[in-house]
């Protein structure tokens, strides 16, 4: 039968536990110690950083004294030397350059002074001036002459009889002998016919009354030729 040894193993780890509390506390007293010493470094080193940093306010204090430089000791300058006489170099003549004759230039014909006179511009003859204005023939020579050729119109009978009427203009030209000189239908009277009789009037008539003597020579009118059916 074996023998229990309870009271020799609880008193050997009793110790041992108190010797690793021990080394526990001793690890923690390094640390704090190793800790206390760093702070204590870095608030040296900022204390030695704000001793080594100039200040940057001006001292009041400090009293500047500008000193003039020494003057330098006045030196009397040598005496200058005389001058030496020398001879002067004689003159080289130079041999006369015979000049040499310029060559011939090309001669350019000569530009004619007189300038030749322009060609006469032909212009156009003005125009002849307009011919004045005829005076109206007096009242009592046109109803002369209506009434002559009045007299002597004829009505074309097939147009009186299909009642066709109309008023032509005629336009001629007459002399103071009452001679007709030329003579054109003016206007139609919109019929043949009727045109027919007109032209043929002018001719019919002649001598037509003898114009005013104030009027002009040869005399040239215009006057309506009246057809009206019954």
């Amino acid at each position: 039968m074996t023998s229990v040894e309870l009271p020799a193993a609880r008193h050997h780890n009793h110790w041992h536990a108190l010797d690793a509390y021990h080394r526990v506390q001793q690890r923690g007293q390094v640390r704090y110690i190793l800790a206390a010493i760093a702070v204590h470094l870095a608030l040296a080193a900022l204390f030695l950083i704000n001793l080594a940093r100039p200040d940057p306010t001006p001292r009041d204090d400090v009293a500047i004294e500008m000193v003039a430089p020494p003057a330098p000791p006045h030196v009397e300058p040598p005496p200058p030397k005389p001058l030496e006489a020398k001879e002067l170099p004689k003159p080289h003549l130079v041999p006369h350059a015979v000049a040499k004759p310029l060559p011939r230039l090309i001669e350019t014909p000569s530009l004619p002074t007189a300038i030749p006179p322009m060609p006469a511009v032909q212009r156009e003859p003005p125009p002849p001036p307009p011919a004045p204005a005829q005076a109206a023939p007096p009242p009592t020579f046109v109803s002369a002459l209506y009434a002559h050729l009045e007299a002597r119109k004829q009505y074309p009978r097939s147009a009186e009889k299909a009642h066709i009427g109309g008023v032509a203009l005629l336009r001629f030209k007459m002399n103071h002998q009452g001679r007709v000189l030329s003579y054109s239908l003016e206007r139609s009277a919109g019929s043949e016919q009727l045109d027919s009789e007109v032209l043929a009037l002018i001719q019919r008539a002649q001598p037509l009354p003898i114009p005013p003597a104030e009027m002009p020579d040869p005399l040239e009118l215009t006057i309506p030729i009246q057809f009206k059916p019954k």
